[in-house]
């Protein structure tokens, strides 16, 4: 009996044994547990606060730097929303990417800067698709922008760049040259003619040897309403104004006030013959050295900057009439518009061939 006792006696403390034991596992097992857990989470931590310093790094010097060529002077609103433009890329990018831009010509005019865009040595510039044939990239429809009274008004020509025009022609921009990418568009103004005697009616206007820009579309359109075409820089006109070389040129209402050809040229007719989209471009190899991010603050931004040009431009429009009113200038509503657009018609046969489709869309617009 006692042997029996004992046994048991023993067996229950072996029995207890076993459960401290397990107990014992146990807690041990979960601290470990614990243990790896928080060591996970500190690692995670770790990681967030590494990526959350990367992207709020901010840059004492470049590690981009890229050239922007504006062929417009430094005050005019195209460049000044080409300078916002890059500042506010600085910003965005914490300093790593800084866009040093050269207004003024200092790279060239449109149709070098262009060529130079295509091959690298100039990463970004304003361009029109309008000239893109004649600047040697040929997307033949692209002609039709430079039709005479294609567009009814800025906001018009706006609809239609933000649209489905718009988007395919950024698409084959880049297919077809493999070498350009548009990041958004935007419109400085109808363009409209000045000359050294009033304007008034298009017989007025026959005869004036008028500066265009190197362009058939441009010359074509002077012919067709009876003028002299005269193709020089823009650098040069403001001499050959002064001189007689030429009579007149045509220019938004912001080119003929900043770059002050009212001062050798008081007339100023609205004959409002063309509304010319202008391209916020960037060479596809600098494009291509971008990370994905940096390509949407490209394009957020460049989309930002050309919203608020519009509301600029509209605003100082206003202000620059009474201005250039004040300073003498006649301000001329043409007599006989109506013969000015019948005039421009066989412009748009020519170069709207084939494309009387798309010409249709345009106008359809709303």
């Amino acid at each position: 009996m006692r042997k029996q006792m004992w046994i048991l006696a023993l067996a229950a403390v072996m029995g207890m044994n076993l459960l401290t034991g397990c107990s014992q596992a146990e807690k041990q097992a979960e601290t470990t547990t614990a243990k790896q857990t928080e060591a996970k989470q500190d690692a995670g931590t770790e990681e967030k606060e590494k990526e959350t310093s990367e992207a709020e790094k901010v840059y004492d010097s470049p590690e981009m730097i890229l050239r922007y060529a504006e062929v417009n002077a430094e005050k005019d609103e195209r460049a000044q929303a080409s300078l916002q433009f890059a500042d506010l890329i600085k910003e965005r990018t914490n300093g790593r990417i800084e866009i040093q831009v050269f207004p003024g010509a200092q790279l060239g005019d449109n149709k070098q800067v262009f060529q130079n865009l295509q091959l690298g040595a100039i990463d970004m510039t304003n361009s029109v698709p309008a000239q893109y044939k004649t600047m040697g990239l040929d997307i033949p429809y692209v002609k039709v922008l430079g039709i005479p009274f294609l567009f009814r008004d800025e906001d018009h020509a706006v609809k239609v760049m933000h649209g489905e025009f718009g988007e395919q022609l950024k698409s084959d921009v880049t297919a077809k040259s493999g070498k350009v990418v548009i990041l958004d568009y935007f419109v400085a103004g109808a363009r409209s003619f000045f000359a050294n005697k009033p304007i008034n009616t298009i017989e007025d206007f026959k005869g004036l040897k008028i500066r265009v820009q190197q362009d058939e579309v441009y010359m074509d359109m002077v012919k067709a309403f009876g003028g002299s075409p005269t193709p020089m820089a823009t650098s040069e006109l403001y001499s050959a104004l002064q001189t007689g070389v030429v009579d007149g040129a045509e220019n938004p209402v912001k080119g003929y006030y900043n770059n002050k050809y009212y001062e050798v040229s008081p007339y100023y007719a609205y004959s409002r013959h063309m509304i010319e989209p202008t391209a916020i471009t960037i060479s596809e190899l600098t494009w291509n050295r971008l990370s994905e991010e940096e390509k949407e603050i490209f394009r957020s931004t460049a989309a930002e900057v050309t919203a608020e040009f519009q509301k600029t431009i509209r605003e100082k429009e206003a202000v620059q009439i009474e201005e250039l009113k004040a300073a003498g200038v006649e301000m001329i509503e043409l007599k006989d518009y109506d013969k000015w657009v019948e005039a421009a018609k066989p412009l748009e046969e020519k170069y709207g061939a084939g494309f009387e489709d798309i010409i249709k869309k345009i106008r359809d617009t709303e």
